[in-house]
């Protein structure tokens, strides 16, 4: 119950600030132009892995991840700044109950906001093309599982930051990793190795690693165009369409998204230790 009292509040408190509604514009804005402009340019439309799916696939791999962690972050550290969270903690309200209220709060109202973004962009394809494909829908949600993974880490950043400007800075670095550097990490890796025969481990590896990586390659497998991953992997792709590869993405989710938790949550409770 007291989880959900604070789930409630932090619903409340984020709907009233504007990151939300920055959060909802700016991505429907992008995403509006982004289909727009594949549409008018491309015969094949939504039909298969064409330039629209992968333009949209790009741009929320690419701004969902940056705007969850900013949002998250600089929420929690906001409140950890001003001495709101020493206060709720001196409550008798358990560690986890308010680690997973905040966390139920926010993932509600980013939710909100992307099927906000999502719907307008239906909308928009609907009323100048006359076509709405089940990709939207498809696309929104990936982007749903990959915001609940990066929220994880914002609440692990946003705890561990004494202030908004440490908060901020940790959020650009970790989204710069995972979304800029990583794949160019893993190619230099690769390279750096003599033995061909560790290279497709390597590949397979790195995809549940990285949510992003995870999310893109999810929905390109879904989407049966595994082939646009190329030759080398090919082996991989097999795998990843049978059920033993789609169970092993779903437990990868699961993971990416409790195991931030748990770490934050056991920070908390030794912090209140001291």
């Amino acid at each position: 119950m007291n989880g959900w009292i604070i789930a409630k509040r932090e619903l409340k408190m984020i709907t009233r600030s504007k990151w939300l509604l920055s959060f909802s514009l700016l991505f429907t804005a992008v995403a509006v132009i982004t289909v727009y402009t594949g549409m008018t340019s491309s015969v094949s439309g939504f039909s298969g892995f064409s330039r629209v799916t992968a333009s949209l696939l790009n741009l929320s791999l690419f701004l969902v991840p940056l705007l969850t962690l900013l949002m998250g972050t600089m929420f929690v550290a906001g409140e950890q700044e001003d001495g709101y969270l020493l206060l709720l903690f001196t409550a008798p309200i358990s560690p986890v109950s308010i680690l997973i209220g905040k966390y139920i709060g926010l993932s509600l109202a980013l939710s909100a906001a992307l099927s906000f973004s999502y719907g307008l962009v239906g909308l928009f394809l609907l009323l100048l093309f006359q076509q709405l494909s089940g990709s939207l829908f498809f696309f929104f949600l990936f982007s749903l599982l990959l915001m609940l993974m990066f929220l994880s880490i914002a609440l692990l950043i946003g705890f561990f930051s004494p202030n908004r400007f440490h908060a901020l800075g940790i959020s650009l670095l970790v989204w710069a990793f995972y979304v800029l550097f990583y794949e160019f990490i893993v190619m230099a890796l690769i390279s750096s190795i003599a033995q061909t025969n560790w290279v497709l481990p390597i590949l397979s590896l790195s995809v549940f690693l990285n949510p992003v990586e995870l999310v893109r390659v999810w929905s390109i497998i879904s989407l049966k165009s595994g082939t646009v991953l190329g030759p080398s992997i090919y082996n991989f792709t097999i795998w990843a369409e049978h059920v033993y590869g789609q169970v092993t993405f779903i437990a990868s989710v699961i993971l990416w998204t409790i195991l931030p938790l748990f770490i934050t949550n056991q920070w908390i409770k030794r912090r209140n230790r001291l």
